[in-house]
């Protein structure tokens, strides 16, 4: 087959977000033992702040937590009737506040029964994993001057940025887990960052800053029990002069080195007035894609080596919301600069390099609508580079619709939604429909579909047809 970029976090959720930078094969294959110090950290202080509070008789003590089954069938070309899914998650939150101080932990434990079997056999310690979501330790000043407040949080947090309904457009600051197309929504694909937040709050604004020494990237699917990941990075290439398709290897993934000078830092800055709320937002860090490379180990290559590593970039942003009697109008804008963005692989297979640095415009009009149990919600994005993107791994201008309707009845017992996207470069899109029923307060069934249809040469959503799929949950919280 033909060696291309292919990208993912374009396909994330039901209401997708747009594809926002050049896109990958591989992702880091083993964990990095420095990017958890801060976490650790949190969960020290985090457990003295759980026994302080227990001695003082702190009383602001919650505990909440769910269990989920999924299960989920492909129903479309090579991979129909293969499970695309087979998990159960138990997980839960613990937040403990007393005296202006907050310590909270958020994390989960699964059984993936697809990786249980990915080697032929039956391993319950392959199917078995965990994640901590959230970790981190906040305390807040009392109140001054007019109505200030300050504050800190350090450890493991997830901050949304933005007013985009599911697309990504100045949400740089957390990475995100495209382990699966249909993960449950856009804000749960957001992965914790460990970070230092400094915090001053008044009556109509709030300014945040951010510092984040160690770096986390995207987590991509590249497991061989995965049929995205297969997709991503296929076991044998074409390349251009050579009869034969040549295996593909994985090769190093190069993380920033762990110092001082390499750490990311941002600022938002928002605003509450009486008929309009805006925000302000200002990154500088490493890019949670990385850029690949592919080497040829001989003139007649046996084998073609992927590898890379992540590039540093800047970011402005800004968003608006304003309400008008039943209707809400959104706008958000990026403008990211000096971005390295990937190029195709016949360019470096050329003899060229891997990325090619360039601005990036990125913006979203939107319009949300609530009645009567309806909702709908309907956005047009664009995203530009300047200059020449003849080599580059994604068109010079890309846009595309995205349009969400859901109506509840019953006492919002049963939800109906129906959820897509139109690319309009080629035309190709995606469509998700749920149905989901409340038996009773803490107990839900979902049953949702998933396609992706190709328009003109396939498109992005073209290449994943064969994982279109149904899957069902079930959900007890408590």
């Amino acid at each position: 087959m033909k060696l291309q970029m292919v990208r993912i976090d374009a396909l994330l959720s039901p209401q997708l977000h747009a594809r926002c930078a050049r896109k990958t094969l591989v992702h880091l294959p083993h964990p990095c033992r420095h990017r958890a110090k801060i976490g650790a950290l949190a969960l020290y202080l985090c457990a003295l702040l759980v026994r302080a509070g227990g001695a003082l008789g702190a009383q602001d003590i919650t505990f909440s937590g769910s269990a989920q089954t999924a299960l989920g069938v492909y129903v479309r070309g090579s991979n129909a009737g293969n499970f695309s899914r087979a998990q159960e998650t138990v997980a839960g939150e613990l937040d403990v506040r007393f005296a202006n101080c907050e310590a909270f932990i958020a994390g989960n434990v699964f059984f993936n029964a697809l990786a249980a079997f990915s080697d032929g056999t039956f391993s319950f310690a392959d199917g078995l994993g965990a994640e901590l979501k959230e970790a981190y330790f906040s305390w807040t000043s009392p109140e001054f001057g007019r109505g200030l407040t300050a504050g800190i949080k350090i450890g493991r947090q997830i901050n949304a940025w933005g007013k985009a309904d599911a697309i990504r457009i100045a949400d740089v600051l957390c990475p995100q887990n495209l382990t699966t197309l249909n993960a449950a929504n856009y804000s749960e694909s957001r992965l914790g960052i460990d970070a230092i937040k400094i915090t001053l709050s008044g009556m109509i604004f709030s300014l945040d800053a951010y510092w984040m020494p160690f770096f986390r990237p995207s987590a991509l699917p590249l497991q061989k029990w995965n049929a995205l990941g297969a997709l991503l990075l296929p076991q044998n290439a074409s390349v251009p002069g050579v009869p034969d398709p040549v295996p593909i290897a994985f090769g190093a993934l190069s993380r920033p080195e762990i110092k001082l000078a390499n750490g990311s830092y941002a600022a938002r800055a928002s605003f509450w007035l009486s008929r309009i709320d805006f925000s302000l937002y200002g990154y500088y860090g490493f890019d949670d894609f990385p850029i690949v490379d592919y080497a040829l180990n001989a003139l007649l290559p046996t084998t073609i080596t992927v590898s890379g590593d992540y590039t540093a970039y800047g970011m402005a942003g800004f968003d608006m919301a304003l309400p008008v009697s039943t209707l809400v109008f959104r706008l958000e804008s990026a403008f990211l600069i000096n971005r390295a963005f990937q190029t195709d692989a016949a360019h470096i297979f050329a003899g060229g390099t891997s990325y090619e640095r360039k601005h990036e415009v990125r913006g979203l009009f939107g319009i949300d609508w609530m009645q009567s149990g309806w909702t709908v919600t309907a956005q047009y994005y664009g995203d530009g580079v300047f200059g020449d993107a003849a080599t580059l791994s994604r068109s010079a201008y890309e846009h595309g619709t995205t349009l969400s309707v859901s109506r509840s009845f019953f006492s919002e017992t049963l939800t109906l939604s129906l959820a897509g996207t139109l690319r309009w470069n080629n035309f190709d899109s995606f469509v998700s429909a749920k149905i989901q029923y409340a038996l009773t307060d803490a107990i839900a069934l979902l049953l949702a579909f998933d396609g992706y249809f190709p328009g003109k040469n396939d498109g992005e959503y073209g290449k994943y047809k064969d994982l279109s799929c149904v899957r069902l949950e079930g959900i007890f919280r408590f």
